[in-house]
């Protein structure tokens, strides 16, 4: 397939491509499309909104875990009925709780990455 665009060639040395190389990876863009927005004066990603949104999607993992953890052990409850005894009962009730706690926390940490929670505001009086 044909393109419309037209090839430069650039040089440099080695150090200069290894310091090209790691701002591509920290902006996450390819070599030519750095060097372009560079040029042309077009915005470069924020990295940090990267960081932010690869923590944010661990998190999520995780309290996707936690909520199939927490959903196996209610099944081991109405399934193991007449088995389980009343102490084992309460320790995966307890058990439960722990991971609705956790995954509060981990809601709140994401609200918080995200930029997503109200922050209070200040009262003029």
């Amino acid at each position: 397939m044909a393109t419309t665009r037209t090839r430069i060639k650039v040089s440099f040395t080695d150090e200069e491509l290894r310091q090209v190389d790691a701002f591509k990876d920290q902006v996450r863009l390819s070599r030519s499309e750095l060097i372009r927005r560079l040029v042309l004066g077009q915005p470069l990603p924020n990295p940090e909104r990267f960081a932010r949104a690869e923590a944010i999607r661990d998190l999520l993992k995780v309290n996707a875990d936690l909520a199939r953890l927490g959903n196996l052990q209610k099944m081991i409850l109405t399934e193991g009925e007449g088995s389980l005894t009343d102490p084992e009962k309460d320790q995966i009730l307890s058990l439960c709780d722990a991971l609705r706690d956790t995954q509060a926390h981990i809601k709140s940490l994401v609200l918080d990455l995200d930029g997503l929670r109200r922050r209070p505001r200040e009262q003029t009086s």
